[in-house]
């Protein structure tokens, strides 16, 4: 994938609703992982200065659209990503729903203590303490995140978006989670607009 920024804009269905699905920026991972070679390992990865570069270009992006709330996956990445974007002018709803399908070390999260020692003024005691997927584990040591248990959340999520009546919000989220909710699959910064 390429680094260069991207902003893509999908309309489905009524035009009246606004959601904006963001993936998070580079992190430390995408930096350096290939498919083609062992995971390095690097769990829960940072933004790099390329992905803090993109994620302050999105901010110009998004002071176009009407937000009013920002739901965020408990990930350092995309919390770092939605601090850029939105600084302090947004209440942060955290939420484990919208983490990343857990493929790589990546994808394993931190626990909540951690979480509030690195960002102090957010507010994780709501989280488990293993808020990620568990399961059994691979040679790695990893609980891969099966595809129909991803797709089930992704439409739990939809169902409690419809319920709360959710509208002027940005989800920054994960390029998998993004993809099983609308068959895309976002490069790093990228905006989706997403309609019921």
């Amino acid at each position: 994938p390429s680094n260069d920024f991207y902003i893509n804009l999908l309309a489905l269905g009524k035009p009246n609703m606004s959601i904006y699905l963001i993936r998070h920026a580079q992190s430390a991972f995408n930096a350096v992982y290939s498919p083609n070679k062992p995971d390095p390992m690097i769990f829960d990865a940072p933004l790099t200065k390329l992905g803090e570069t993109q994620a302050k270009r999105a901010r110009l992006e998004v002071e176009k659209f009407k937000i009013k709330n920002v739901i965020v996956s408990p990930f350092t990445r995309t919390l770092q990503t939605a601090q850029l974007i939105f600084g302090n002018k947004l209440p942060f709803q955290i939420n484990a729903e919208v983490r990343e399908q857990l493929v790589n070390s990546c994808d394993v999260g931190s626990p909540p203590y951690k979480l509030a020692e690195d960002f102090p003024h957010l507010n994780f005691n709501h989280l488990d303490e293993c808020w990620w997927h568990e399961g059994e584990k691979d040679y790695r040591g990893i609980s891969v995140e099966p595809e129909e248990v991803l797709m089930e959340r992704a439409d739990r999520f939809v169902d409690y978006m419809k319920r709360e009546c959710i509208q002027s919000t940005a989800i920054v989220s994960h390029g998998n989670f993004i993809r099983a909710l609308t068959g895309i699959k976002p490069q790093n910064c990228d905006i989706i607009k997403f309609e019921f």
